[in-house]
């Protein structure tokens, strides 16, 4: 028996947390309610696992044997932390030793060590869409410090990596882990994102149209898909993951984050597969004041509607 489908983004808060009575700000609770239709555009199940997801499944009825155990789901909360991906990169980097892959300068920190040179972007441990990360451009070396400070003190830890001033495209490797450890690779996925690091938009387009954006050495992709679905179906989660990488003129940083949970890319790829290329579409109710989705001429967007 399927779960029932269950859109809640707020879950990487909620993983930092590890509480199994979360709540998440306000306005991410308005965001969940207004745009709770999206969850009908999967078959089952939430968009991300945590304790406090199980729990709400719990409040809904849902018979225990459904459920995953809290074992289970420390896992998953290991792997959905950077520090995993911070390994996970550097194992891959030794692995394929391409001189084209980026990432070395990727690293987990426990204690204030990691300021860098030049423009540096910082992350917390569990964060998503731009929340929990920053650049240190046009801010003082205090003021780096003092944010970094808030990492460690609610997360106990932060990741630094170069900012790449030069990329010139995001996009995503997604895959599906299914429970007898198969890896489908589902597509690729193209999105924009703001300086900041925040989530802008994703492509709903065509697989040859969003190689032809991507445009890397097919053969580098095809190694990088081998790879990972070597390595996923290694570790006991099963469901959707999606691998960020960005691309300069000359060369790729193959594992920008790692995302074990249902994500924008994998949707617009089920979005393209029902309204096809350059469409425009109303997913969700219109809000004023409040939270909407829209496909808007192959755009697939998340707006705030003030």
């Amino acid at each position: 028996m399927p779960l029932p489908p269950l859109f809640n983004p707020s879950n990487d808060m909620a993983l930092a947390a590890n509480l199994r009575q979360y709540s998440p700000p306000k306005r991410i609770q308005q965001m969940e309610a207004d745009l709770a239709a999206l969850a009908q555009l999967w078959t089952d199940g939430p968009w991300g696992w945590s304790l406090a997801t199980k729990r709400r499944y719990q409040q809904m009825g849902v018979s225990a044997e459904l459920l995953p155990s809290d074992e289970w789901l420390a896992e998953v909360r290991r792997l959905s932390s950077r520090e995993f991906a911070c390994r996970y990169l550097h194992d891959l980097l030794r692995k394929l030793d391409d001189g084209r892959l980026l990432g070395h300068a990727m690293a987990y920190h426990t204690e204030l060590d990691g300021m860098g040179e030049g423009v540096q972007i910082y992350k917390s441990p569990w964060s998503s869409s731009g929340r929990g990360v920053f650049t240190s451009a046009h801010l003082t070396e205090e003021q780096v410090r003092t944010r970094l400070e808030g990492f460690l003190r609610t997360q106990g830890a932060y990741v630094s990596d170069r900012y790449y001033a030069d990329k010139t495209l995001d996009f995503a490797l997604e895959f599906w882990v299914h429970a007898d450890h198969r890896v489908e690779f589902l597509g690729y996925s193209v999105f924009h994102t703001e300086g900041s690091g925040a989530y802008g938009y994703n492509l709903v387009s065509s697989q040859e149209q969003l190689r032809a954006l991507i445009d890397f050495d097919p053969a580098l992709l095809a190694r990088l898909i081998e790879y990972h679905q070597g390595h996923l179906g290694q570790t006991a989660y099963h469901g959707p993951v999606g691998i960020d990488l960005l691309r300069t003129s000359q060369s790729l940083h193959p594992v920008v984050e790692i995302n074990f949970r249902m994500n924008m890319g994998i949707l617009a790829i089920l979005l393209y597969n029902m309204y096809g290329a350059n469409a425009t579409v109303q997913l969700t109710p219109l809000r004023p004041g409040g939270f909407e989705a829209r496909i808007a001429a192959g755009r697939l967007e998340i707006v705030y509607a003030g």
